[in-house]
């Protein structure tokens, strides 16, 4: 199994929509997919749910069909991990809600990962490790394949965990001053975590249950770069100029190399995963049909002149899965 996570330290460039339409595009293929909400604002979760679905598995007090559920016992250092009760939303994929009362635990994850090389430190290992024992119960359950986590734009310690349990990141960008900036904040907090994790593995694991754990190093996989929708105030060639310094915005703060004799366009970037048409008019429509922006049908509310963008879109992500999977080192056949 391999754990994946698409994440930008900005907000609005797309994560969780392509974390969806990903997820779909990989089932399709026969690839087993678990999806972990780890956004307490629980985004992708209402995107595969309707309302009256989610609201029912919340109102199940205790309940282990939802991350934060499933993480309770732990914050409260009464118990384990909750094996999950994961939930169906298509053939080879399932899908463990989020929670709102996830945030919660950020606090008790930011005192106990402090303490990770104590002599004494199980509790705190046990805390640090909890999302990480929890995408592997989730993953064991269904033999998946791919485990997707969907995180919030922030560089706290929930994240952080999560990250933990991750082989590969990827980061989608807008070619924006806000996406060249978040690059530029993650890539180095990213490169201090894997340092500091891997300290702590060298060196307060020795006797601890969690030892068995497999390691993750989530190391970034590329980027992918969200096409800007035209406007009239905002000049294309500005945008232009910023997309164009992505390459050597992600091999300097990312991967902590130089950028080269020469400026590389994303285009010839080997760190570029993919180029992602701005499917504006058709988001929302998916959205409110539960289904992939490629799967969209005249029925869910397409016009006519439509049908061709989702066509395309279904090319585009036949491809992004085909680049992942190759990427990931994952053989259908």
């Amino acid at each position: 199994m391999r754990a994946i996570v698409f994440f930008s330290n900005r907000a609005g460039v797309g994560t969780t929509t392509l974390a969806f339409n990903i997820a779909h595009i990989l089932a399709g293929r026969g690839v087993r997919v678990v999806v972990l909400d780890f956004d307490p604002q629980c985004a992708i979760s209402a995107i595969f749910l309707d309302a009256p679905r989610l609201f029912e598995i919340w109102e199940d007090r205790g309940s282990d069909g939802t991350v934060t559920g499933c993480l309770e016992p732990v914050r409260r250092g009464k118990g384990d991990v909750l094996l999950p009760r994961l939930e169906q939303v298509a053939d080879g994929l399932w899908l463990l809600p989020g929670h709102l009362a996830l945030s919660r635990f950020e606090q008790t994850l930011a005192e106990e990962f402090a303490k990770t090389l104590a002599t004494d430190n199980e509790r705190a290992l046990d805390v640090t490790t909890s999302l990480d024992l929890l995408s592997n119960l989730a993953a064991d359950q269904v033999a998946a394949d791919i485990m997707i986590m969907d995180l919030g734009p922030s560089l706290g310690a929930l994240n952080r965990a999560a990250l933990l349990a991750c082989d590969q990141v990827v980061l989608p960008v807008a070619p924006d001053l806000f996406s060249l900036q978040g690059l530029r904040n993650a890539g180095p907090t990213l490169r201090e975590w894997r340092l500091d994790w891997g300290t702590v593995r060298e060196r307060g694991f020795a006797g601890s249950p969690r030892e068995a754990l497999p390691p993750h190093d989530f190391l970034p996989l590329g980027y992918m770069v969200q096409q800007h929708l035209a406007r009239a105030d905002r000049p294309v060639a500005g945008y232009a100029r910023r997309k164009e310094n992505i390459p050597a915005e992600y091999r300097k703060y990312v991967l902590n190399e130089a950028p080269g004799p020469s400026a590389v366009s994303f285009e010839h970037d080997a760190h570029c995963l993919a180029l992602i048409p701005h499917y504006a008019s058709l988001v929302p429509i998916a959205e409110q049909a539960r289904k992939p922006i490629f799967d969209l049908k005249q029925a869910d509310g397409i016009g006519s002149g439509q049908i061709q963008a989702v066509a395309r879109c279904r090319d585009n992500f036949d491809q992004i899965g085909s680049t992942l999977l190759e990427r990931l080192g994952i053989d259908l056949f």
